[in-house]
């Protein structure tokens, strides 16, 4: 699945496409930047789903943003996006109310800050292809 957050858009995308965004809102009750763009959770590749707004580390040696290579983060979803990024087959009716059971939200045990991530980059462009890093929670 490819993703698309909304938050890191050029404006005269997001600009196209707000009006696309808020009727998704009035139909579906879902918020596109929350509920579409992006996976959370733990990840190889996509896009991250960024803890707090969005940090992109430019490359030491050439200058350039780096891409996204990895997301360690403390859960695999929350409770809203858990609607739309918590397969069915993990879904519960634990006592709680919840949905899911602890070992689903953070089957790692992790513990990032509080509930964060970390997220790992990596320069394409260059030949011994650098990496950086960043921390963020909540």
């Amino acid at each position: 699945m490819t993703e698309f957050p909304s938050w890191d858009l050029p404006d005269e995308v997001y600009d196209a496409l707000k009006d696309r965004f808020q009727e998704l809102f009035a139909k579906t009750g879902l918020r596109y930047s929350y509920h579409l763009a992006e996976a959370p959770g733990i990840k190889l590749g996509g896009y991250p789903g960024w803890t707090q707004e969005p940090c992109w580390p430019d490359c030491d040696s050439c200058g350039g943003r780096m891409d996204h290579l990895l997301t360690v983060a403390s859960w695999e979803f929350d409770a809203e996006s858990c609607r739309t990024w918590l397969p069915a087959e993990d879904r519960t009716n634990d006592p709680e109310g919840r949905g899911w059971d602890a070992a689903t939200r953070n089957p790692a045990s992790l513990g990032l800050g509080d509930a964060g991530g970390v997220y790992i980059f990596e320069c394409r462009t260059c030949p011994d292809r650098p990496i950086g890093h960043w921390f963020a929670c909540s």
